[in-house]
């Protein structure tokens, strides 16, 4: 999972209109990246830690903004935005063979 957050990630997120395509800042093979910007503006960074679960992979998202707190409706659209990208499309690529 780590190569392709670090490696891979122009060949599976895809961002969509207005939002900004993420690079990785820093990262600490095997379990540690973080992303930025993020590809909504509301969000500064993306932090990733990646852990062994059983036969694969667990991973911890972390968003970080920089205001105290996310209004209601922004929270939801990014939490809904970073399942879509980690819960979807991540596992969809690291679960096909390459």
């Amino acid at each position: 999972m780590y190569e392709a957050i670090v490696d891979d990630t122009e060949r599976w997120l895809r961002v969509l209109a207005g939002e900004i395509t993420p690079a990785v800042a820093a990262s600490r093979r095997p379990g540690a990246v973080l992303l930025k910007p993020w590809v909504d503006p509301a969000v500064s960074a993306v932090e990733l830690r990646i852990e062994p679960d059983g036969h694969g992979s667990a991973i911890t998202v972390r968003a970080y903004s920089d205001v105290a707190r996310l209004p209601a409706e922004t929270r939801r659209r990014v939490r809904y935005r970073l399942g879509t990208i980690f819960g979807a499309a991540l596992r969809e690529w690291v679960d096909e063979p390459r």
